[in-house]
């Protein structure tokens, strides 16, 4: 114990208890069903006692659902000052100026007012503070960050301390959002002592800062069809462009002057992506893009309300059905078909999860996060329709799937559902099912199948660089391919990252899980192929399939009329020849 805080006991054991001391902040609450929040007044009043703990204001369930906090706080605060708990009594007032608190999320707050209490100095004025508190004064996570700091600023808060959380985590996005939209500074802590210097004057905040820049080195990446002749696809170029057009579109709509860095940082993820695929990486590239596009979108629409974020779900589950009609298979374009067949599944599947989160959500936080949830699932449609403007063009003869292809599609799903439950490639390939799209239901449980696998969860290098070597070697077709590709691209990443360290490990992991994909695609291509047959019904291909078509049959009817006049023809000269020589024959006679 240093000297001030040995001087500090020494006075409060022996001169202060003979008389009260009160202290008060304002900390912020969530209104429920409303999507805002508000400060409520806190008063702590110390007197000399027995331990006695009063809880005043509120209503009975606010009350006993904060009094385990309040307890702790106390706890914490009287043994961190080397005093006993039983020597005072607390009297506690809550929402005195007509906005209550529940939860425990004011656990920090109570601490900081018992310590001012027992130290008789003043909190700093006009700031706010959020966290729970456990037994050894580290501050635990809250929910609501958009909701408070929004309360911070309407009751004029110079900042808002709340705890701290992963600065690569959509938590920390909601604060950096917060921060910047209300222009509050949000000042993280993990513990008591790191809070005390803030709350009592002596440290000024800055803000937070965000940073989703990554290097990608893509100055060091070999050309794609240098390790993996076959792993351009460029029948996939038209969809990474697309991609990259909606993404810059999204970036293009952020407000610049409360998000300035956060969109010159996208737009800057947005050009190493753009530089990659114009080195074959046509996939990687594109998923980079897909990447950022959530992002991008929370923070364009911050402000959203939660009929709003309703609204735009149900537009997209609109658009999803709208191109739930793709062209016909065939031997030339079934992978396209069944990707887009599948991403759709993706889509659906995700927004059953963001209506979940919309129905649970009783935050402005819940919303934004559940926006940035749908984001994807209407990049995925979008992605889809292009797939199948792509798949259109590529002609062939028309295939379907086999009875075999529907019958062990369903078997599939019934065993993954029996080994992982209902995760979500679990639940698209159900979509999928029953939907009688059996390719894109293998397509979905090959996902599953790595994804779910904990094997894929090892972070080792070793053997990493033998398995993209085998997916670079064995790949064949759009999907593996491309997935192939990404596994060099991440193996790269990882051999010229820090060793050891977080990226590191997860350059290493994606690199297992795409190298894995391709496998698994390239076997799933390969019995699909197998099991396709001729399409039996009446052909529902669009214009430009019906051309291709046509075309097909036209060539063909071609070359079939061109054989059979070569053959008469080779009679005709036959016959003339034959009665030629008769001919000659009379005439020697």
């Amino acid at each position: 114990m240093d000297i001030y805080k040995s001087l500090i006991v020494f006075f409060l054991l022996f001169s202060a208890q003979s008389y009260a001391y009160t202290t008060h902040i304002n900390a912020p609450a969530v209104l429920i069903g409303i999507d805002r929040g508000a400060l409520t007044g806190i008063t702590l009043n110390a007197t000399p006692g027995n331990g006695t703990v009063t809880v005043n204001g509120g209503s009975p369930d606010v009350a006993n659902n904060t009094l385990q906090s309040i307890q702790t706080a106390i706890g914490y605060a009287t043994a961190d000052l080397g005093l006993k708990k039983g020597s005072y009594d607390f009297n506690i007032t809550i929402g005195s100026n007509g906005v209550n608190v529940s939860g425990p999320s004011a656990g920090l707050a109570f601490t900081l007012l018992t310590l001012s209490a027992l130290e008789h100095k003043d909190l700093s004025p006009n700031f706010t503070v959020t966290g729970t508190i456990s037994a050894n004064g580290s501050v635990g996570p809250i929910g609501g960050i958009f909701d408070k700091v929004q309360a911070a600023r309407s009751g004029n808060a110079r900042f808002i301390i709340a705890p701290y959380v992963s600065n690569t985590s959509s938590e920390y996005m909601l604060y950096y959002l917060s921060q910047q939209a209300y222009g509050i500074p949000v000042v993280e802590v993990q513990n008591v002592s790191q809070a005390i210097p803030y709350a009592f004057g002596d440290a000024h905040p800055s803000g937070l800062q965000y940073n989703i820049t990554t290097d990608y080195h893509v100055g060091s990446m070999r050309n794609a069809s240098a390790i993996c002749p076959s792993c351009n696809g460029s029948a996939f170029a038209p969809l990474a462009n697309f991609t990259f057009n909606f993404t810059s579109h999204e970036i293009g709509l952020i407000n610049g002057t409360m998000f300035g860095s956060v969109k010159s940082q996208l737009y800057g993820q947005l050009a190493q992506a753009e530089r990659l695929s114009s080195k074959g990486y046509l996939y990687t590239g594109a998923d980079l893009a897909f990447i950022e596009y959530p992002t991008a979108v929370v923070f364009a629409n911050y402000n959203i309300s939660e009929g709003q974020a309703r609204s735009i779900a149900a537009n997209i589950s609109s658009y999803c059905t709208s191109i739930n009609n793709p062209p016909q298979m065939t031997g030339a374009n079934y992978e396209m078909v069944i990707g887009a067949e599948a991403r759709v599944s993706w889509a659906m599947a995700t927004l059953a999860g963001v209506y979940s989160e919309l129905n649970a959500s009783q935050t402005s936080d819940g919303i934004l996060l559940a926006l940035g949830s749908a984001a994807p699932a209407y990049a995925w449609c979008a992605a889809a329709n292009q797939i199948y403007n792509i798949s259109s063009a590529m002609g062939g003869n028309a295939v379907e799937s086999s009875s075999n292809m529907a019958e062990n599609a369903s078997a599939d799903l019934s065993a993954a559902e029996r080994k992982y439950g209902s995760p979500f490639y679990v639940s698209a390939a159900k979509y999928s099912l029953n939907n009688s799209d059996y390719g894109a239901v293998l397509y979905s449980l090959a996902y599953a199948n790595v994804f779910y696998n904990s094997s894929m969860s090892q972070n080792a290098l070793n053997g990493t660089p033998a398995l993209v070597s085998g997916a670079l070697s064995s790949a064949r077709g759009i999907w593996p391919s491309l997935f192939a590709a990404q596994s060099y691209f991440y193996l790269s990443q990882a051999n010229l990252s820090k060793r050891g360290s977080g990226l590191y490990q997860s350059y290493v992991s994606n690199a297992r899980t795409t190298a894995a994909l391709a496998v698994g695609l390239q076997g799933v291509d390969a019995y699909i192929q197998k099991n396709l047959v001729p399409f039996s019904g009446t052909c529902s291909l669009n214009a430009s399939s019906q051309l291709s078509y046509m075309q097909e049959q036209i060539t063909l009817l071609f070359r079939v009329a061109t054989l059979e006049f070569l053959a008469i023809l080779a009679v005709v000269i036959v016959l003339l020849v034959h009665m030629r020589g008769r001919g000659r024959k009379r005439r020697r006679r």
